[in-house]
């Protein structure tokens, strides 16, 4: 029995670009239901610290130093902004520009906004409280940032698969870096990571559908 597909031989639901982006609010929605809960998650991050904090000298640590770079927002938002004003020179389209920099500043406040209403303690701290007023550590920021700017790079660079993918690895490398250096309990960077997908979809949603038809190739 013949089962029909479409779209060149694949089914059209794992490949649509926005499935990423979908799972990864969901993943961000169920980890903050279950932080809020006290559930299975909350309680691994609380294992993953019992040791006390990873130590901060020697190659394992700034290796991760190195990696988690990637998501300064000065920087990756930095590249967003340069990327966008080559793409609008390119497309001879100011619009993209200025919708660019509408994402980028809507992405931060979204991130910063989380942040603020969840006021939860980092592990530094040695507690893991929520609402505590002047702590940001729910979601990573970091992580938020790189899994949303760099995926944004892609788009507007009109980067292969193989640049897309390692956009994509170093998002998670970023993800895992704030928890090995003790930065960021598990499910703040979970949170952020699909946060910053989520944001990512938004992108796509939100450039001009002129550029994005010229950058994407033709379906079969």
């Amino acid at each position: 029995m013949q089962v029909l597909r479409s779209g060149g031989g694949r089914l059209p639901f794992l490949t649509t670009p926005y499935t990423l982006p979908a799972v990864a609010a969901a993943l961000a929605v169920a980890t903050t239901l279950d932080v809020l809960a006290g559930g299975l998650l909350r309680r691994f991050d609380a294992w993953a610290f019992t040791g006390g904090l990873p130590p901060r000298t020697g190659a394992w640590h700034f290796f991760w130093r190195t990696v988690v770079n990637g998501g300064q927002y000065w920087l990756v938002g930095g590249l967003v902004g340069l990327a966008a004003v080559l793409a609008a020179w390119r497309g001879r389209d100011l619009w993209l520009l200025v919708r660019a920099g509408i994402w980028l500043m809507a992405t931060e406040v979204a991130i910063r906004a989380g942040q603020i209403a969840f006021g939860r303690t980092p592990p530094r701290t040695g507690h893991d409280v929520l609402f505590a007023e002047g702590y940001l550590s729910y979601p990573s920021g970091h992580a938020a940032n790189a899994a949303a700017c760099l995926t944004v790079i892609v788009l507007l660079t009109g980067a292969s698969r193989r640049w897309a993918i390692a956009a994509h690895v170093l998002a998670l490398g970023v993800a895992v870096a704030v928890v090995t250096l003790g930065y960021h309990w598990p499910t703040d960077a979970i949170a952020g990571w699909g946060l910053g997908l989520a944001m990512a979809g938004v992108a796509r949603a939100f450039l001009p559908w002129k550029w994005r038809e010229s950058q994407e190739p033709p379906a079969h």
